[in-house]
């Protein structure tokens, strides 16, 4: 089964691409699945997070791939990426969406050639855009995920996603592997148990903590973020059956609970994978003290792609740094979509956890 395969196969109208990094091989991806959707006419909507598409790697200054976009699909980008562009496109509606390169305009693909994609600010305007493309027509729509900013790959914005990883996170195929695990692992929290997802769910829709206990939830004033930690361990009594945290999850929060309290039994609600900025350590140690962590919005992580190459010149051996990844995330599919390999070995049995 190939990477488009397992996207046909989900049955999902729209899509994210996110990258762990610069350069681990984002853009590939989505030239892959547009040219694949391309093969077999499915119209497509095209757009971003935020701006991503730059022509030259601002941190490397090294070429990289432009966006290719085919005739007839729509796109949703700033004005100044439309006048630039080596498509043709013709205007259709204005979003009055603003960005620093004019408003996002949506368009029609008369002639295919690159773009640069530049997308809306908030995950709000980001889940209007991706209805409105829907509205018009595309049968699957694409997000190109801004790097660093896994929010894209937020359930709420689109219903799928594929997360691109590579040589540039790390000098070892060891450290490129645990990094990537972790992050996967993330993007796989279990969905909260019912009764105590209705309680947390509007908190964390407004970005706010809390403590469940006794089939009630009470909302913390907190002071200050880097108190957050604290004051939500010396909340916690014998009744509280889940701690929620509706913005970020840091290494400090988490080492404050573990050394204020026992974390086993604790759990801790998010609202999704991409909340969590954990150190490895630390996340084993929490796991360890039999805590655990649920999400009010699970992530549909479709699979990974793997990007051999660093920009600063190094690679891994195409072939075997596929084959561990496969290895480390069953039964998670992984890809390279340049050689041309991968999906799921059944023997690779000794993946994350379930």
């Amino acid at each position: 089964m190939t990477l488009f395969d397992v996207v046909i196969k989900a049955g999902i109208d729209s899509i994210s691409i996110v990258g762990m990094a610069k350069n681990a091989g984002k853009t590939l991806t989505l030239n892959y699945l547009i040219q694949k959707a391309l093969q077999r006419n499915i119209l497509l909507g095209l757009t971003s997070t935020g701006r991503d598409g730059e022509l030259q790697d601002i941190v490397y200054y090294t070429h990289k791939p432009p966006i290719w976009v085919p005739k007839s699909a729509l796109v949703a980008t700033a004005w100044d990426c439309v006048n630039q562009s080596g498509a043709k496109i013709e205007i259709m509606e204005k979003t009055h969406f603003s960005t620093p390169l004019g408003e996002i305009i949506i368009g029609k693909v008369r002639e295919s050639g690159n773009i640069e994609l530049v997308g809306p600010r908030t995950g709000v305007q980001l889940k209007q855009l991706i209805k409105h493309l829907k509205q018009l027509g595309a049968r699957l729509v694409m997000v190109d995920g801004a790097v660093n900013r896994v929010s894209s790959a937020a359930p709420a914005l689109t219903q799928g996603t594929i997360l691109a990883t590579g040589a540039a996170l790390g000098h070892s195929i060891r450290t490129v592997v645990e990094k990537t695990a972790l992050q996967v692992e993330f993007f796989r929290l279990k969905r909260t148990r019912e009764d105590l997802r209705n309680l947390a769910k509007p908190l964390i829709d407004m970005g706010r903590t809390g403590v469940i206990q006794e089939g009630k939830i009470r909302e913390l004033k907190l002071e200050t973020a880097l108190m957050a930690g604290k004051q939500v361990a010396e909340s916690i009594t014998p009744e509280t059956e889940a701690v929620v945290i509706g913005g970020a999850v840091s290494n400090k929060i988490i080492e404050d609970l573990t050394k204020t309290i026992p974390v086993e039994g604790v759990e801790i609600i998010v609202k999704d994978g991409t909340r969590l900025f954990l150190e490895p350590m630390v996340y084993k140690r929490f796991k360890a003290g039999k805590g655990s962590i649920t999400a009010v919005y699970p992530i549909n992580l479709l699979a990974v792609t793997v990007n051999p190459t660093s920009p600063e010149g190094y690679s891994f051996s195409p072939r075997e740094f596929l084959s561990k990844i496969k290895k480390a995330l069953f039964p998670i599919p992984v890809y390279d979509v340049v050689l041309g390999e991968g999906g799921v070995d059944e023997g690779d049995v000794c993946g994350i956890h379930e």
